[in-house]
């Protein structure tokens, strides 16, 4: 399944827009992430995409360099799809800004969910 546009999905401050290509679903993440339990919102996503990547044989990018801000609950439905895609099939890329301060804090610390092989992998960019 091929999106005609990319599909976008708000809730709050944070907007979560995907992107399909020949071979990869793209996750942009902007905004902000404030909710007490992000998961309601961000999990139902993020478990489409890893399903639809299974289905397809496409990888995952997820691109946080937009996202302003995340609390720390949001941090959790993350570590769950990384978990997921590390036990899988699945070539999952986090992508985030390493010269924000935030953002490498929180996102280097994700390396531990990184494989041998490059399938789970997480990127900071300058």
């Amino acid at each position: 399944m091929k999106f005609e546009s990319p599909e976008v999905f708000e809730n709050n401050l944070l907007k979560l827009t995907l992107q399909e290509t020949n071979d990869s679903i793209e996750v942009k993440w902007n905004g902000k992430s404030t909710d007490r339990e992000p998961g309601v919102f961000i999990s139902p996503i993020l478990l489409n995409v890893l399903e639809l990547s299974s289905r397809d044989n496409k990888d995952i990018r997820m691109d946080f360099r937009a996202l302003e801000y995340m609390n720390s609950s949001t941090i959790t439905p993350i570590i769950k799809i990384l978990e997921r895609a590390k036990r899988g099939t699945n070539k999952l890329t986090v992508i985030y800004d390493k010269t924000l301060k935030w953002q490498d804090l929180s996102f280097s610390a994700l390396e531990i969910f990184q494989t041998q092989d490059k399938r789970v992998e997480i990127k900071g960019l300058t």
